[in-house]
């Protein structure tokens, strides 16, 4: 492994799939990279724009409305699916938000019917709301880390910092604000379990969704900054992969403001479900 670590992230679509702040997804990510002297370079990849296999470590698709997901159907299909497609099933990471978390899937039902195809990198169908959904699934969103992905999550701290792991959390905690109901199809995880909130549909026990290092999420708020340990995570998985050191770890950061803010959201919205 080199002496100076670096990374590449790329944004895809910033100007159709922003919403909510969904930008500041990848600020933590950058600044956690270099708070540790990581060499991190954020790229975007728009409409019009070819990607070209093995340029980035990291991809990132944020939310958007109907109809700004549909406009870049199209444009990723013709000149970005093919390499997309293999980077992710060759590891590279890849997080989704809402909007862009549905896209990733095979089809997606729009609110007027419409039925679109997806990006395809991942194996889930997103569907509007039938008679039997009376509400949008919308309101604080708390669920927990399955037992292997939180050991993964220890594993990239120096043991030598002695009692990090006891205060890694084991939750995730965000805003969810969507109508169409996601379902996991065959070789797909949950990315957790749901303690409080909807999560993938209204009826759902389980938030987001994992298919080796993509993922997605409906959790807004942004996403990282209250989630510093998930961010970690996708880091060091990114780093891993590239360096093919399975034992890379990183130095923790203080985080007391970030965990501060997750833990009042675990202890406020944290104890009911639905």
């Amino acid at each position: 492994m080199p002496d100076s670590l670096t990374l590449t992230l790329t944004h895809l679509y910033p100007d159709h799939l922003n919403l909510y702040g969904d930008t500041g997804n990848l600020i933590v990510l950058r600044r956690r990279c270099q708070w540790r002297g990581i060499d991190c370079t954020v790229k975007s990849l728009s409409m019009g724009e070819v990607s070209r296999p093995g340029e980035t470590d990291l991809y990132f698709m944020g939310g958007g409305q109907d109809n700004d997901q549909v406009a870049v159907v199209e444009d990723f299909h013709q000149l970005k699916a093919d390499t997309i497609q293999a980077d992710t099933e060759a590891g590279v990471v890849f997080l989704g938000v809402c909007g862009g978390y549905q896209l990733m899937g095979n089809t997606f039902l729009m609110g007027n019917g419409q039925e679109t195809p997806g990006l395809g990198i991942i194996n889930v169908t997103t569907k509007a709301p039938g008679t039997e959904v009376k509400q949008r699934c919308i309101g604080n969103l708390v669920a927990e880390i399955p037992d292997a992905m939180y050991e993964e999550i220890q594993s990239l701290y120096a043991e030598s910092q002695a009692g990090k792991s006891q205060i890694i959390p084991k939750t995730l905690v965000g805003f969810e604000n969507h109508s169409g109901q996601t379902f996991l199809g065959e070789g797909v995880e949950p990315l957790a379990k749901t303690v409080a909130g909807f999560g993938n549909n209204a009826a759902a026990e389980y938030e987001g969704a994992r298919y080796k290092n993509v993922f997605g999420s409906y959790m807004h708020g942004s996403l990282l900054p209250k989630n510093p340990h998930f961010a970690d995570y996708l880091i060091g998985l990114a780093l891993r992969r590239k360096y093919q050191d399975p034992t890379l770890t990183l130095p923790p950061l203080a985080d007391t403001e970030e965990l501060e803010a997750h833990h009042y959201a675990v202890a406020r919205y944290g104890s009911t479900r639905g």
